[in-house]
């Protein structure tokens, strides 16, 4: 298993699959995950993930508001990286050096100010190092 030091960023998707009913296999592999990394290693979202998380579950799934409240709720007992200006700042390096969309450079400088070693998402090239934080895809992680 991993050391407790070890922080893993959870991306929007990796959030919005614990809540979805569409992918049921997908559900899984992020319900397994989010157990098993919960007592072992820090996980750390963003209120950017939680704005995302919001829309998604209350525009394209039509969930109830207040369902939602109460998953943000939850959420909010994991460490949570507040965006501000400086954490932008370094996104737009981030976009710059490494050609990606300027909300995943996002989701980096915000796991790079966290200390996280890991993002868990399916947006990035799995197996991508950026900033010394490694991008895996939670569908083809495994835990040792």
């Amino acid at each position: 298993m991993k050391s407790m030091t070890e922080k893993y960023f959870l991306d929007t998707n990796f959030i919005v699959y614990l809540f979805s009913e569409d992918e049921k296999e997908k559900k899984k592999k992020c319900h397994y995950l989010f157990e098993k990394l919960k007592d072992e290693a820090r996980l750390v979202i963003s209120t950017q993930v939680l704005k995302e998380f919001t829309a998604i579950l209350i525009s394209k799934f039509n969930l109830d508001p207040i369902f939602v409240k109460r998953g943000i709720d939850n959420l909010s007992k994991l460490e949570v990286v507040h965006i501000n200006t400086v954490l932008i700042k370094n996104a737009i390096d981030i976009h710059i050096l490494n050609l990606l969309s300027f909300w995943d450079s996002l989701i980096v400088s915000a796991a790079k100010s966290a200390n996280c070693s890991i993002i868990l998402t399916e947006n990035m090239n799995d197996g991508q190092v950026i900033d010394g934080i490694k991008i895996q895809s939670p569908f083809t992680f495994t835990l040792q």
